[in-house]
């Protein structure tokens, strides 16, 4: 259990973090133009900013707080909370909420996480529910995560984590390289904490693709709602993280020497040569999961883990994708567009969508213009 130094404010780490996350959108932007999404307003940019310089000074040593809860930690071994997710199947396509086996958050600082890009690989309005492997197979992975308010340092009780992730051959539900179904929801879904602040989801350990290293990406809300046919109504409540969770490369190597991880053909990237991964462990936070095995000391029972999320619950991000169960585009694995054979992708043009691409970088120019414009008038 590691306890992460604080770093002091620092308005020039700050400002050039800023600058990092403007340029990154702007390429994100432009290497996913064929996808509408929604372009932030000066003013939701320049209350971000706000936003994040009060995070790094609200950021705290919360370990009273969490000292109190991991006096009570234990781990529950009766037989409903520590049966195996896969022994009769009443863990599997359930809704039924199942105890985590954290009983107490599992950190000792209370740092906010960092936010990671959302990808193009986000369905909205996928399922409520705490099992999301369906059919898929792969090394169970039961996951805790703890969600803790950066403000109070306290645990959210009904914060809605969701969680998405390719699965052990590198394909995410509802894209894929070769073929294309927009009913699949593998892999999708989430579920809400506890009063403790702790909810437990059940998947698969995830695979890789190439370019990018084995991660599952993360989005909480608070004040959601739940539509009468059991999904998540995406754009309900407030959206107050998007970030990516990690796995030590120990694990990694482990679990793909294990069928059916060796039939990824796919390039392995490695946690060091990702290009997001060091996003996620800004400000001394650590984005590995901590993991162990479930039963015994080998993968056939699977795996067992937890990470924290710290939260502002006073700053709301946004969705950018626009995809919808049932309508989503293919996307292939390298990020690259799948047009159908009439040249449209989600029903608009390739010359539209090329169009809308260049007014995205040419608009975000304009913020990061103006962005500085501001500053050097505030020095």
């Amino acid at each position: 259990m590691s306890t992460f130094p604080l770093r002091p404010p620092d308005d020039s780490a700050m400002r050039f973090s800023l600058l990092l996350s403007l340029l990154s959108l702007s390429v994100f932007v432009t290497a996913h133009s064929m996808h509408q999404r929604r372009i932030p307003t000066l003013e939701e940019i320049a209350r971000e900013e706000i936003r994040a310089r009060e995070r790094v000074v609200m950021a705290r040593d919360c370990e009273q707080e969490i000292g109190e809860h991991l006096a009570m930690r234990m781990r529950k071994r009766d037989g409903t909370q520590k049966r195996h997710p896969d022994a009769t199947g009443v863990l599997y396509n359930t809704v039924r909420a199942s105890s985590p086996h954290y009983t107490t958050i599992q950190n000792t600082t209370c740092l906010t996480t960092p936010e990671v890009v959302e990808g193009p690989y986000y369905v909205n309005n996928e399922m409520v529910r705490q099992d999301v492997r369906e059919s898929q197979t792969g090394v169970t992975l039961v996951m805790d995560f703890g969600v803790m308010d950066t403000s109070t340092c306290t645990p959210i009780n009904n914060a809605f984590v969701e969680i998405w992730h390719a699965n052990a051959t590198g394909s995410y539900g509802g894209y894929s390289t070769s073929s294309f179904n927009s009913s699949e929801t593998f892999l999708r879904g989430g579920w809400y904490t506890d009063s403790n602040g702790i909810v437990e989801l059940t998947t698969v350990y995830p695979g890789y693709y190439t370019g990018r290293t084995p991660h599952v990406h993360v989005m909480v809300r608070t004040n959601w709602t739940e539509s009468a046919n059991g999904t998540l109504v995406s754009h309900s409540g407030s959206l107050v993280h998007i970030g990516q969770t990690f796995f030590n490369e120990s694990w990694n190597d482990e679990v793909f020497a294990t069928s059916p991880y060796t039939e990824d053909t796919n390039n392995r990237t490695l946690n060091s040569q990702d290009t997001l991964i060091s996003s996620a462990f800004k400000s001394g936070y650590n984005a590995y999961a901590s993991l162990q095995y479930f039963n015994g000391n080998d993968l056939s029972g699977g795996l067992v883990g937890y990470i924290t999320l710290g939260v502002d619950t006073r700053s709301t991000k946004m969705i950018t994708n626009t995809n919808y169960n049932g309508v989503v585009g293919s996307v292939s694995n390298n990020g690259s567009s799948n047009g159908s054979s009439n040249g449209t992708t989600n029903g608009t043009s390739n010359a539209e969508s090329q169009r809308r691409g260049w007014e995205n970088t040419l608009y975000l120019s304009l913020l990061m213009l103006a962005f500085f414009g501001y500053k050097a008038q505030s020095v």
